[in-house]
Order: C-alpha cells, then sequence, then structure tokens
C-alpha cells in the first residue's frame, strides 16, 4: 500500500519535483489524499490489470476492474478534481501549482498515473492486490479511498520512535 500510494504521487510530481521537494512541502490532508486516489484509480487499476491478466484467473477482478471501479470512480474523480488539485498543489513547486487551473494538468495526470502504477506491480503483487480490491469493492468509492488513506497513515508512523516517515505526505491522524 505504502509502494502503491508513493507511486501514485510520484506520478503527479514525475516531471517536476524531485523526492526532496516532495519531503518539504505540506503534507496532504485525509481528503485530499482521497481526492487524488479516486482520480488516479480507475486509470491505474486498467494499466495493473493488463499486468496482472496473465498471473489471475478468468473472473478475478483485478482482470476487469473497470467492472467494479471504472465508471463509478470515474464519476467521483470528476468532483473530486478541486480537492485533486489542491493535493498536487502542496506536492509541486510552488511555481507549477498555476499549471494545474486548466483541465490539462487532469488529462496528464490521469495518463501518467497509470503506467507508473503498473511498473511497480509484479507478477507475484497480483494475487494480493486482487484479493485487496476484492474486500474493498463492495465499498463506496469514498469509503474505499478513506480506508486505504486510513491505512497509509498507519503504515505511516514508524514505531519505534512514533515519527511519521516522510515519503508518503499524508498528514497523521488528528487526535480530537
Amino acid at each position: 500500500m505504502r509502494t502503491l500510494f508513493a507511486v501514485l504521487a510520484a506520478c503527479a510530481l514525475s516531471t517536476h519535483a524531485s523526492a526532496q521537494t516532495l519531503q518539504a512541502r505540506e503534507c496532504l490532508t485525509a481528503p485530499e489524499a482521497e481526492a487524488l486516489l479516486i482520480t488516479v484509480i480507475p486509470d491505474a487499476l486498467t494499466e495493473v490489470s493488463r499486468t496482472c491478466a496473465a498471473q489471475l484467473p478468468a473472473g478475478a477482478l483485478l482482470r476487469t476492474p473497470e467492472r467494479s471501479f471504472g465508471q463509478t470512480y470515474r464519476d467521483l474523480a470528476d468532483a473530486s478534481w478541486p480537492a485533486t488539485r489542491r493535493a498536487l498543489a502542496k506536492m509541486l513547486p510552488p511555481d507549477a501549482a498555476p499549471m494545474l487551473d486548466n483541465d490539462l494538468a487532469r488529462l496528464m495526470l490521469i495518463s501518467v498515473a497509470g503506467p507508473i502504477v503498473a511498473k511497480q506491480v509484479k507478477p507475484a503483487d497480483c494475487g494480493p492486490a486482487n484479493r485487496f480490491l476484492t474486500m474493498i469493492a463492495p465499498l463506496p468509492p469514498k469509503n474505499a479511498a478513506a480506508a486505504i488513506v486510513a491505512a497509509l497513515q498507519i503504515a505511516g508512523v514508524d514505531r519505534k520512535n512514533g515519527q511519521k516517515a516522510p515519503a508518503i505526505p499524508i498528514c497523521a491522524f488528528e487526535s480530537k
């Protein structure tokens, strides 16, 4: 999961920012991270399904993710774009943020995200990824994205010294 989100974040930054920039900028709020996931999930899963098709049985969800994720997530991605844009603005250098004010930025993000994610998936990852997707498929997209972000927040805490690992820019849980 940590790798998946790091790759998704990296795709947004691939031409404009380095890993140091990612660490130096503000963290993403949970709603911003969720919006980013909702925006890239449909195309990323389509690409990963191509990578995993030969590794999974014919009825596997990951072989045809559009059945459970495709249009529902695409519709929600339209409404999520303003929050995704805010997330990307936090991750990009300040001088690149104005590029996010047009639809080309969204098209670039979704066209780059899928192939980058797919390159990170190894054949051994296909079975566990399919199992995970099968478990979250019944959830509404907002709940599924929130569950993924919460898992990333939990995984991002270094249990030895209580510090958040800097590789993924999601803000820690807020105490209330």
